[in-house]
């Protein structure tokens, strides 16, 4: 036999190894928000699930800061077995590498996609002082007054940044963008009338009570918490569908294949309970499963969709 086809062996009686016997000790989910955020949230109902059902423990590490890459870069060069797992919001590996300076990892080389773990679905809403009550109106609110109109953001080079500058290309408009250092002073401002719109996923409370507007909903369905809000494709913009996210799963590349579906299944498992998918939809979010491999879509399309829409609309985060 020869010594390639032995370390060959070896290596493959390794990993089912390997496999077979995870968990062997407690696993960690590095998340790239601080504790208290809905990210957060979501990784701490998982980890309780998880850990009940391994019998190890699974323990939430927040290491927020630099648009999700410190978390991202920690797990990045973490050993490939499992043990270290990523959860974060979408933007950090598909909107971040093209509009920060330099971000430290590569998103499609870095990763192994393990699951899933919400949908996005960004909705705009609008000051009821506005007066308008679907996107057309804004849309004729803002060409009656050019460059009058306003939105906020939660910074250069957030979702709602982006979705604000495609709205102005796609409806040939001028609304003014504000960005803001974060969601909190993004909304308390939309709220106390001081901006006219914005772009946001964790508001629906908003228009559910008419303190907001909810105009349309971006994403390739309605969202389940405003049933009765028309998407953009609905509404006659379907280019903004490409501004959408979700939340995820992903270990650093090389974990053994057999390593991520135990995981993936774990996930799921959790993530299909009722009460799970109740706090999900809680949290402004759609509760949703995927594969590994459908996660691994998810992140090749919409990175490659917002290259496209940097190219388009010159968006940068400084």
């Amino acid at each position: 036999m020869s010594k390639l086809l032995f370390a060959l062996i070896v290596s493959v009686s390794a990993q089912c190894a390997m496999a077979q016997s995870f968990p062997a000790k407690p696993v960690t989910i590095v998340v790239s928000v601080p504790a208290g955020g809905t990210i957060d949230a979501i990784a701490r109902l998982v980890a309780k699930d998880m850990g009940d059902s391994l019998g190890q423990p699974v323990v939430v590490d927040n290491r927020a800061g630099a648009n999700g890459n410190i978390a991202a870069d920690y797990v990045r060069r973490a050993p490939a077995d499992g043990y270290t797992l990523l959860m974060l919001a979408s933007s950090t590996l598909t909107l971040g590498p093209y509009v920060m300076d330099k971000v430290p990892f590569d998103p499609l080389k870095d990763f192994a996609p393990v699951a899933m773990t919400a949908g996005l679905n960004m909705v705009l809403l609008a000051h009821p002082q506005v007066g308008v009550t679907d996107v057309k109106g804004l849309v004729e609110k803002m060409k009656a007054r050019p460059g009058k109109l306003n939105y906020s953001s939660t910074g250069n080079g957030s979702f709602p940044h982006v979705a604000g500058v495609l709205l102005n290309l796609e409806t040939h408009t001028q609304a003014e963008h504000v960005p803001y250092k974060g969601l909190a002073p993004s909304i308390q401002d939309l709220l106390a009338g001081v901006v006219d719109f914005t772009f946001d996923s964790g508001s629906a409370a908003y228009a559910k009570s008419g303190k907001l507007n909810a105009l349309a909903v971006i994403g390739p369905k309605r969202s389940s918490a405003l049933p009765d809000v028309p998407t953009f494709r609905e509404a006659g913009l379907p280019e903004l569908e490409k501004v959408s996210g979700w939340h995820g799963v992903f270990a650093p590349a090389g974990t053994p294949a057999d390593v991520i579906r135990r995981l993936n299944a774990e996930i799921n498992k959790s993530l299909k309970k009722p009460a799970s998918v109740e706090r999900i939809q809680a949290l402004g979010f759609e509760s949703v499963t995927t594969t590994p491999a459908e996660l691994g879509e998810a992140l090749r399309k919409d990175y490659r969709n917002f290259g496209e829409l940097i190219a388009k609309t010159r968006i940068s985060a400084n």
